[in-house]
């Protein structure tokens, strides 16, 4: 008895249209599988958030700068206005331009203690204070610039002192008028100071002029023939 073998089935043969669209929904899935996912502890996620906050210190600190700047010494936010003042002069390293911002320094602390004398006499001693120790730092700048080598810094120190000088005189005799008897003391003593170093650099023109004029040795007489 003849056995029926099982028909041979034809291999099948995949259509072209199918394998590219096959294909091309493996490669889209594998592209987004195999993409590289953010960690949260990977270096920019965690700088971000530093960023952030640091960008808004900085806006909050230029905000308390800039509501401090009519602050007079007591008031809540004078601090602040002092700290972005030493954090300016940090910055600045030029000895002609720290002279200079310490000059302005100086002029806004005698604005200060005139505002004082004027609103709030019972501070006085404060601005008083405040006033003294910015006119100590820019004599200090004064004396270094002086020291320089250049003429040109040196004739800086000197209109700069000579302009300041004439200034803080007139104003400080004013403010001195306008205070309680107990406080003309605490001016009066800043005042003596500011004289005491324009009698110094007098005496170190004068120093200087004598000796850039020293007397030269008279000529020895011509022998006669």
């Amino acid at each position: 008895m003849n056995e029926r073998r099982p028909p041979v089935l034809k291999r099948p043969v995949m259509r072209e249209e199918f394998r590219k669209e096959l294909r091309g929904r493996l490669m889209s899935e594998a592209a987004v599988v195999l993409a590289p996912r953010p960690s949260w502890f990977s270096f920019p996620a965690i700088l971000r958030p530093a960023l952030a906050a640091a960008a808004i210190l900085v806006l909050v600190l230029a905000g308390a700068t800039n509501a401090s700047a009519s602050s007079l010494p007591g008031d809540p936010l004078y601090a602040v206005k002092r700290t972005s003042e030493d954090v300016q002069l940090a910055l600045t390293f030029d000895e002609v331009a720290r002279m200079q911002l310490l000059a302005r320094f100086a002029d806004r602390r005698l604005e200060e203690l005139a505002e004082i004398a004027k609103q709030r006499p019972s501070s006085a001693p404060t601005a008083t204070q405040e006033y003294a120790d910015a006119v100590e730092r820019f004599a200090n700048a004064l004396d270094d610039v002086r020291s320089a080598d250049s003429e040109d810094k040196r004739n800086a120190a000197q209109a700069l002192a000579e302009a300041a000088r004439d200034k803080h005189k007139a104003v400080l005799d004013e403010v001195k008028g306008q205070l309680p008897e107990v406080d003309r003391g605490d001016v009066q003593k800043v005042i003596d100071r500011e004289q005491e170093r324009t009698s110094q650099d007098e005496n170190r023109g004068r120093g200087s002029e004598g000796g850039s004029g020293a007397k030269r040795p008279s000529p020895k007489p011509t022998p006669k023939k």
